[in-house]
C-alpha cells in the first residue's frame, strides 16, 4: 500500500504534513501526530474533539455523515462541511488533500 500525504492545519494555524496508510482512521492519524487531545472519546462520536474541515474535493469523494455523526455535528453547531475525523477513513482519494482542525481546546 502506498502512503497518503495529508496537509493539516491545526487550531493554532500551524501547518503539518502527515502520512497515513489507506484504511487508517483520520482521527488516529491526527491524534498520533498532532495532539493526544484529539479524539478523547476514542471514536465513539461523543466528544467532537476530532472535528475537521476537509478539502471540498475530498468531501465530495466520501460518503456523507451517518445519522450519529450528523446528530453530533448538529449538537456542536458545526460549520457547514465539518466532519468528525473518527468517521473518516483515509483512502487514495484523499492524497494531498487539506484538513483543518476545528476543535479548540
Amino acid at each position: 500500500m502506498s502512503e497518503i500525504t495529508l496537509n493539516v492545519t491545526d487550531t493554532d494555524g500551524a501547518g503539518h504534513t502527515l502520512t497515513a496508510q489507506p484504511g487508517d482512521v483520520l482521527m488516529h492519524v491526527l491524534r498520533d501526530n498532532i495532539s493526544l487531545d484529539i479524539g478523547v472519546c476514542g471514536g465513539e462520536i461523543s466528544c467532537g474533539t476530532c472535528m475537521v474541515r476537509l478539502d471540498p474535493d475530498w468531501s465530495q469523494s466520501l460518503a456523507g455523515p451517518g445519522d450519529d455523526e450528523a446528530e453530533m455535528l448538529e449538537a456542536l453547531d458545526a460549520p457547514g462541511g465539518a466532519r468528525l475525523g473518527c468517521q473518516v477513513i483515509v483512502g487514495d482519494n484523499l492524497q494531498r488533500g487539506a484538513v483543518a482542525l476545528l476543535h479548540e481546546d
